[in-house]
């Protein structure tokens, strides 16, 4: 029997003149997820917090403005260690806006929205080329509200009719989630930061070391895809036959 995963993404770099827009999230089963939310929200309730959201964490804003460094690490190392102990595998894909203006089509970006549903769009590829591999199917779990959502829908309720669609990819539902009231999207939160982040790094324009919470991220199993100009012109070729089909559809 193929086994069952759920995968909660959240995206980071969505902002107005963003240089990359990441989306990434966690693979983990039912089971995993109920312990990790059970423990994921005792931290919360010990340190007084409605939900954990690592731009404000980052940037001492909202809950965390006075809080001191010694809090703060003590924060972190209780929360990492939930997600290392509960997750199974990390996904991440970043896109470069100037590559997502310069390579894709006109109709595909207006499809895509912004580079942020190119991003998803290579995450739902890529894990599912890993669930593939491990006779595995998914149910996806996205944050609510990201611009270029509407389109993803849209490409999964029409493609995912498709049987070589739906064998490829490996998703059986989608969904659209609160992450102040779906923890995982939480944890999904901070792996989307850290990988913007870390994209500076990656691109050159950043030279200090990997930041200590990805580090300890990316100690188990994971898949951190930066899109290059091949990956992005594969995707623009593909994304322009699916418009086709839907246009042949109408």
């Amino acid at each position: 029997m193929a086994s069952l995963y759920t995968v909660y993404f959240d995206e980071s770099g969505t902002h107005a003149n963003s240089e990359a827009a990441v989306v990434a999230g966690f693979v983990s089963n039912a089971t995993e997820w109920e312990a990790f939310s059970r423990k994921w929200q005792q931290v919360l309730t010990d340190s007084s917090l409605d939900y954990f959201r690592m731009a404000d964490f980052e940037n001492r804003q909202g809950q965390f403005s006075d809080w001191t460094e010694d809090r703060r690490r003590d924060l972190l190392n209780r929360l990492l260690p939930i997600i290392q102990d509960h997750t199974f595998s990390s996904i991440g894909c970043i896109v470069l806006g100037r590559s997502f203006d310069s390579i894709l089509s006109s109709v595909v970006q207006q499809l895509c929205g912004d580079a942020y549903g190119v991003a998803a769009l290579a995450c739902w590829r890529h894990l599912g080329q890993m669930l593939r591999e491990n006779d595995a199917w998914m149910d996806c779990s996205m944050e609510a509200g990201a611009r270029g959502s509407g389109a993803l829908q849209m490409i999964f309720e029409e493609d995912s009719k498709i049987s070589e669609w739906r064998n490829a990819h490996r998703i059986l539902a989608l969904s659209f989630r609160d992450k102040r009231e779906f923890l995982p999207l939480q944890a999904a939160d901070m792996l989307a930061y850290e990988l913007y982040k870390q994209s500076a790094r990656q691109f050159g324009q950043e030279t200090r070391p990997v930041r200590y919470p990805l580090e300890q991220l990316g100690s188990k199993k994971h898949k951190w895809v930066y899109l290059q100009e091949a990956h992005l012109r594969e995707l623009n070729e593909d994304l322009t036959r699916q418009l086709a089909r839907l246009d042949d559809r109408l």
